[in-house]
Order: C-alpha cells, then structure tokens, then sequence
C-alpha cells in the first residue's frame, strides 16, 4: 500500500471538505492548517471527517465516474469509441498492470478507507459534551459502513486484497500488511457491516449510510457469496422497512435527484461535478462520445418486451446521414449533477428474486421479477421453468441497472461471463493490482499479482 502511505497528507484534505452533495451539513469554512490529529478533537472535526470520506467517495476516481465506467467497459454494455485507449483496454478486455485507471481507483477507494479507519479510532475518545452519543454512534456506523462498501468494491474487481484497518499516517504505517485472499475480505466487509448495522438510525437522508443501506449492501455481499437464504433475509428486511418506493416513471430515477427509490445515492452540483455525461454524450451535446450503448443493450432497451420504459436511456440523433445512438442515464453535462447509485431498491427486489429461485421458490422469484418489470410497464412473465426464470432475472438486472457498473460483476459471480462475453481466460475476469503497488510495496511482490499478468 506505499501509494497510500506517500499520499498520507490527502488525508489531512479528506477531513476538512465540505461536501455539498451531503446537504451542507458543515457550514463553517474548513481548517486547512490542522493535522489529522487536532481536527477530529470534537464534534467539528468529527462531522468534518466524515464529509471528507463522503468527498472521497465521490471522487471522479471512485463512484463520480471510473469505478462503474471500469465495470461497465468491461462487460456487454458499452463500446469503446473515443481517444482514450487506457479505456479501450477494458473493452477489449486486455487490461495491463500499468493501465492509469486501475491505479487512480485502487488508489482513491484506500483514500476512503483510510479516511474511515482515522474516524473509527479517534471518535470513540472524543471527549465534547456538544457531541451526542446518538451523534457519535452515526458518525461511526458511517465509518464503518464506508470501509465496507469500500473493501467490498475492491474484492468483487480484484479479488482479495490488503486489509488495512489503521490509520496510515505516514511512510511506516501498514507495514506487515499481506494480501489477503477474498475469502477474508468478505469476512472484513461482514464484520464492518455488523458494526454499522447497530450504530445506524433508519433511512432519512438518502446520500448518507442508514440502517437499510447495511442490509441491502448485506443483502449484495450474501448474493456474491451465494448465501442464498441470507440474500433473501436482508433483502426483505429493506423492502418491508418501507422506506425506499419504486419511483415512476423509470427516467425519474436518474432526471430527479434522491428519489424515494434511492437507499444510498450520492449527489453532486456544479462545484461537485460527476464526470459520466461527459464521456456519454455527443459532442452536439458537450460531450467527448468516448463511448456508446453496445448493439445489444440498445437492442434490450428498445425491445418493448425486455425494456419497457427504460428505452428512455437510449437516446439518438443523425449526424451526418449516419444515425448514432447515446446513454441518457449521465446527461447533466451543464450541471454535473447526475447522481451516482450506489443502492436502490430495484436491485433489492431482484437480488431476492435471484436468491428465492436459488432456493426453488419459483412463484416467489417471478413476484418479484415482475414487481420489477411492472414499474417498467411491462406484462409479467409467467416461466414455469426455474433455469429460464434466472436467465430472466439475469436479463432484468442487465436493462434496469443499466450503466450502473453491475453487469460485469453480475456475469463473473454467476460464472456465466464466458458464454455471454466469450472470454475463455478466466485470468481475465479480475483485474490487475497496478504494478506501481507491486514495486513499491515491500509487503507484496509479484506473486501476489492477479494470474495472468
């Protein structure tokens, strides 16, 4: 981890932004001047570093663009059809270990992580009576559901990873820390989750980590996990809590902003800008037109069968006599405040739809299936057959969390991404740990780099 342990002072900026994406909730201007130590003293400071993990997470280096662009480059969604050939490398599924993208989002979801393990070990000993123990235990559960979210991003794109649960402050931090296999990093998710889930007040605001937001990343983790019956436990829990809705029109989702739908959705404005609509959108529109819908997906969408409404996030236009189609999921390009959705209750819906067929609960699978596709205004299916209701399910996932960054991952947990993508090298369904982190590192060598690269 050398590249977080030289980049240490970002953590003294992380503590201090005021996000506004998070309701402005720290008015006063920040302390610039201050050590990580002296600014999370009291209440102040621990608000403050809590918004600077928040800023963090919504980096352009994080969920404000490349950590769902990664994913969804990577999989059937999206062609390549820019400039920027770092990004037509995970099109083409021939990632290197040098690429700039793998290094500058490894490198900002440890930033988040080692913004939550500095709250997490000095807000317990905050000794400020304005500072609630109501407050201190949401300021923690927050913590501790971030570096969740965080480990759990890294283990499901680069398998296992170093855990690192201490505050790396400077160049000596961390040592001793090995890789650890993704089997012990799905433990580390699950015992942070459980932290959070005690500490957390219910949904209220929807850019901040609430108890529904652990159950439904809990719900996500068991399905990667193919804890079928734990799936269903956690998904049931935030849809029965009432607290998120299915919004309609399905554009509402993503031409609003927090919409009742949205269990965790990070929201940005103009001085906190979200990057995808400008790789998204023709140049006509501001945009680079780095990439476009694949064939297949604009074919999904814009079936009235599978699609339904959601062809709304295809858009098209002609230029000369040629007609090309955009994503309209990012197209905010003046504002920059697309949101980025990090959990919404669709997917809970079709994580237990997934997880009760793999318990050969047919009819409660299709319930939930068409609960999804009747907000999409699209006639339920009636399979008989429990291998087409997946394939079904499967399908689902694919056009309503479009451009989200979710099919990548959805192909290679269910091992269907050689028959769908056609990759034969399984080397190829992780990426590589950047070969910076390699070298300088002395905790890890080349050994520990992903097979295949």
């Amino acid at each position: 981890m050398k590249n977080i342990f030289t980049n240490y002072k970002t953590l003294a900026l992380a503590l201090l932004v005021s996000l506004s994406g998070c309701n402005n909730i720290l008015e006063p201007a920040p302390r610039l001047d201050i050590s990580s130590e002296q600014a999370i003293t009291d209440k102040r400071g621990a608000e403050a570093a809590l918004l600077g993990a928040y800023s963090e997470l919504q980096s352009n280096s994080y969920y404000g663009f490349e950590y769902p662009a990664l994913a969804y480059l990577s999989a059937d969604e999206v062609d390549w059809s820019g400039s920027y050939n770092f990004y037509q490398q995970f099109d083409l599924n021939a990632i290197p270990a040098e690429n700039s993208s793998i290094k500058s989002v490894w490198a900002q979801i440890y930033r988040v992580i080692n913004v939550a393990n500095t709250i997490i070990e000095k807000v317990p000993a905050i000794q400020d009576r304005s500072l609630t123990d109501a407050q201190r235990q949401t300021i923690l559960g927050e913590a501790y559901f971030l570096r969740a979210l965080s480990y759990f991003d890294l283990g499901r794109a680069w398998g296992g990873v170093p855990l690192v649960l201490q505050p790396t402050t400077n160049k000596t931090s961390g040592k001793g820390i090995k890789r650890s296999t993704l089997e012990q990093t799905y433990e580390q998710v699950l015992a942070d989750l459980e932290q959070a889930e005690t500490l957390l007040p219910a949904l209220t605001v929807r850019s901040r980590a609430s108890k529904e937001a652990v159950w439904a990343l809990k719900a996500r983790l068991y399905l990667y996990q193919q804890q079928w019956a734990k799936a269903e436990e956690y998904a049931t829990l935030v849809i029965g809590s009432g607290n998120a809705k299915l919004v309609k029109p399905y554009s509402a989702i993503y031409t609003g902003k927090l919409t009742e739908e949205s269990i965790l959705e990070l929201a940005y404005d103009n001085a906190d800008r979200n990057a995808h609509a400008n790789y998204w959108l023709p140049s006509s529109k501001g945009g680079r037109y780095e990439w476009k819908p694949s064939a297949s997906i604009t074919a999904d969408l814009q079936n009235t069968a599978v699609g339904g409404a959601r062809s709304a996030l295809i858009g098209s236009q002609v230029n000369n006599g040629k007609e090309i189609v955009y994503g309209q999921k990012y197209s905010k390009i003046g504002t920059g405040d697309d949101g980025a959705f990090v959990l919404r209750l669709a997917e809970q819906y079709l994580i237990r739809a997934e997880a009760r067929l793999k318990q050969s609960n047919l009819s409660g699978g299709l319930a939930d299936l068409n609960t999804v596709r009747e907000r999409a205004d699209l006639a339920p299916l009636a399979a008989t057959d429990t291998g087409a209701a997946l394939l079904a399910v499967e399908l689902e996932r694919k056009v309503e969390l479009a451009f989200e960054g979710h099919r990548w991952f959805d192909l290679i947990r269910t091992g269907r991404a050689a028959a769908v993508l056609g990759i034969t090298d399984p080397n190829k369904f992780r990426f590589p740990i950047p070969n910076s982190e390699i070298l300088a590192d002395p905790d890890l060598d080349p050994a520990d780099q992903n097979p295949g690269y």
